[in-house]
């Protein structure tokens, strides 16, 4: 039995029916995370091709740097998906709030475990961006064949980074510390933009050529 099979008969049927579950908050989170790392997967399998662009030892130690940068990638985003950060802001919501001191004590740990919630999908958004960038790299070094799996690629990637984007957006209106408020919204364009701008970037280098 292949790896793919066991995946497909257990964890990933597993998976799937977290995400289908109304209780799993993170759910939607862990799609993203989920569909980040499944690009990035077939960014290193187009890198792990034996044939290159030009067969060069160039190109094949470059890619060999890309895929290994690329799994380093896929290892943060897998440790985005079994992150904790929603139990800990449901934990801090549990806390009393009888006295003054307690609803105060209550707030600050709700905000810090929003605030480390709100990280989450931030990390998501840049670990898509990374893995466009090294795509760059692997599509200029690839040859023609893995055009169609660097494009599927990209495709998940920027599903991962839309959906990580949404739903960082979702959680920022609970946020009461202003700077970081600020600071977040001054990053998230500049990521979108990031994102677009390395995307088209492989989407020109893996394009068919004219007939």
């Amino acid at each position: 039995m292949s790896n793919l099979e066991f995946v497909t008969q257990t964890s990933l049927r597993e998976f799937l029916t977290a995400l289908a579950s109304p209780e799993d908050l993170h759910a939607t989170l862990s799609a993203a995370a989920f569909a980040a790392a499944m690009g990035t997967s077939l960014l290193v399998k187009a890198a792990a091709l034996p044939k290159t662009k030009s067969d060069s030892t160039e190109d094949r130690t470059a890619l060999l740097k890309s895929a290994t940068a690329l799994r380093a990638v896929q290892e943060e985003l897998i440790e985005t998906i079994e992150t904790e950060t929603v139990v800990r802001v449901f934990a801090a919501s549990r806390m009393p709030e009888a006295s003054p001191v307690q609803r105060r004590k209550r707030e600050a740990a709700l905000q810090l475990a929003l605030r480390a919630a709100a990280d989450v999908p931030l990390e998501v958004m840049r670990l898509s961006v990374a893995a466009l960038t090294h795509a760059e790299e692997v599509a200029a070094r690839s040859s023609q064949p893995s055009s169609r799996t660097i494009q599927l690629a990209v495709a998940f990637l920027r599903d991962g980074f839309e959906g990580a984007r949404v739903n960082l957006e979702s959680k920022l209106s609970s946020l009461t510390d202003a700077s970081y408020t600020a600071a977040v919204i001054d990053e998230m364009p500049r990521l979108s933009e990031e994102a677009t701008k390395r995307a088209g970037a492989v989407e020109e280098l893996v394009r068919p050529p004219a007939a």
